[in-house]
């Protein structure tokens, strides 16, 4: 019992304390890199006709607004992961992403009622604007993997699941703003797509970097 006790009192001995990092830092940077990145192609590709003239159709204000809430409530919980604690708010990233997904529901809906509609799934265009989106994700990812380095994710899977889950959707929001191609198909198949590929790439490659 003396040995452990001396252990105990070594390990004591050689702690030094350490500055908590700010989780508010991080979303301000977070939120910062998200909206560069939509500006950038805003700035880079244009934007689409409606929403430049500050009237977007109602199916791309709705899939931004889904976009943005996976990318928010993925970052957000991402951030907190870098600094386990008891009694930390469950994530609603979960929801969001199931909310999201209601896009491509929609859009099978759609073609089953008009297959016409079939041809917003054509891959010369869809495959452009997903790996676009993937693409556009990658300085969230950066950022978030970065964060994370630094921190100590007790879940480093969960941790590189919102991370890429956070990127895709930032992407997939500045595919949707500029992107000129109309219908929910292409929107709801291709776009979206992004979202779980990103989360699916970050939840294969990084957990690895982020054990300690």
């Amino acid at each position: 019992m003396k040995s452990v006790d001396e252990l105990i009192d070594r390990l004591a001995d050689e702690a030094r304390p350490v500055r908590a990092r700010s989780s508010r830092l991080a979303s301000l940077g977070f939120s910062t890199v998200a909206a560069l990145t939509v500006l950038a192609s805003a700035v880079l590709l244009g934007l689409r006709t409606d929403v430049r003239a500050l009237s977007p159709s109602p199916v791309i204000v709705v899939a931004a607004g889904l976009m943005l809430l996976v990318a928010a409530s993925g970052g957000f919980a991402a951030i907190r992961s870098a600094r386990p604690q008891v009694g930390a708010p469950a994530s609603g990233s979960r929801w969001a992403l199931a909310a999201l997904f209601v896009l491509p529901v929609a859009a099978f809906v759609g073609i089953a009622a008009d297959p016409s509609r079939a041809a917003g799934l054509a891959p010369a265009a869809g495959i452009a604007c997903l790996l676009l989106g993937v693409a556009a994700g990658f300085a969230t990812l950066l950022f978030l993997f970065a964060w994370q380095r630094g921190g100590a994710p007790v879940n480093p899977n969960a941790a590189a699941w919102l991370s890429g889950l956070a990127a895709g959707a930032v992407g997939a929001l500045a595919v949707t703003v500029e992107c000129p191609v109309n219908g929910l198909a292409h929107l709801g198949v291709w776009h979206v797509a992004a979202v779980p590929l990103s989360g699916l790439a970050a939840r294969l490659v990084l957990p690895r970097f982020l054990r300690w």
